[in-house]
């Protein structure tokens, strides 16, 4: 399967009906907002100094920014939502990782032809590839997840104590609570997924080695990577973020695939 990329998102977009510029050329700005601009121009200082927010203002719409200092200039630079950028990692990963995964099917050695030579490049290429899918997938669950409940949200136990949540915690109680909608009575199949993102996610982010007597130390993790459906973990992360903010995750009208380009080192050891 082939994924169309996505388009990545502002934080916050505001729609008008007028056009700014329009507008304010026909204000007379107070000498105040004056000053206060040539302040902020010609000083180091940024934004979040001066206790304020910046808006890039386009022909029909306002979105959330933010400044940065490079080279003596500030430069004025979109807050895009991590969600997609997120989502959007772990699809540009996902076409290499199958390849790399059929390649490294076809090209191994087998029990009963051991004499083939091995190419530790196709193993390490589809590792990257498939921890960063799974890594970037959870971490836009996670992102999502932390952008719906409110700051002040208070977890409280049974006995009325607080506690620190698990993103499980978050996923099966607080979400349906504060947004009366539960993901994991519609999309079971999904909502199963999702949880072996994160847990696979765990083991990747926390690998230690078998503590048990063999050399080959990762063989477990190894396999689960190996046989993680990709295709159905993208799909339902998409209908996950999608079930609880309708077309947040959104295909490109260009109808293009976009992926990151790892080249076969093919140098190779004899078994």
């Amino acid at each position: 399967m082939n994924f169309v990329h996505i388009l990545l998102k502002p934080t916050k977009i505001i729609k008008t009906n007028f056009n700014i510029s329009e507008v304010t050329s026909k204000i007379e700005i107070p000498k105040k907002s004056k000053d206060f601009v040539k302040e902020y121009l010609t000083s180091n200082k940024l934004s979040d100094e001066y206790g304020s927010d910046l808006m890039l203002a386009f022909e029909d719409e306002f979105i959330y920014g933010f400044d940065y200092n490079y080279n003596n200039q500030k430069l004025l630079i979109p807050e895009i939502n991590p969600v997609t950028i997120f989502y959007s990692n772990a699809l540009m990963s996902h076409h290499n990782l199958i390849a790399f995964r059929k390649a490294l099917y076809s090209e191994s050695p087998t029990i009963t032809d051991y004499k083939k030579t091995v190419n530790p490049s196709l193993f390490g290429n589809f590792f990257q590839l498939a921890s960063n899918c799974i890594i970037n997938l959870q971490a836009a669950i996670e992102t999502f997840t932390n952008r719906l409940i409110p700051e002040n949200y208070t977890y409280l136990d049974k006995d009325g104590n607080n506690f620190n949540p698990s993103l499980f915690h978050k996923l099966d109680s607080t979400l349906p609570e504060i947004t009366d909608k539960k993901f994991r009575t519609k999309y079971k199949k999904d909502n199963f997924l999702i949880k072996k993102i994160i847990e696979l996610r765990n083991e990747i982010i926390h690998l230690k080695p078998i503590q048990e007597k063999t050399n080959t130390q990762y063989k477990i993790i190894y396999r689960k990577i190996l046989n993680f459906e990709y295709n159905k973990a993208i799909i339902a992360t998409r209908n996950f973020i999608n079930y609880y903010e309708p077309n947040l995750i959104e295909e490109c009208s260009c109808g293009k695939e976009h992926y990151y380009e790892i080249t076969i080192d093919n140098s190779k050891q004899n078994t």
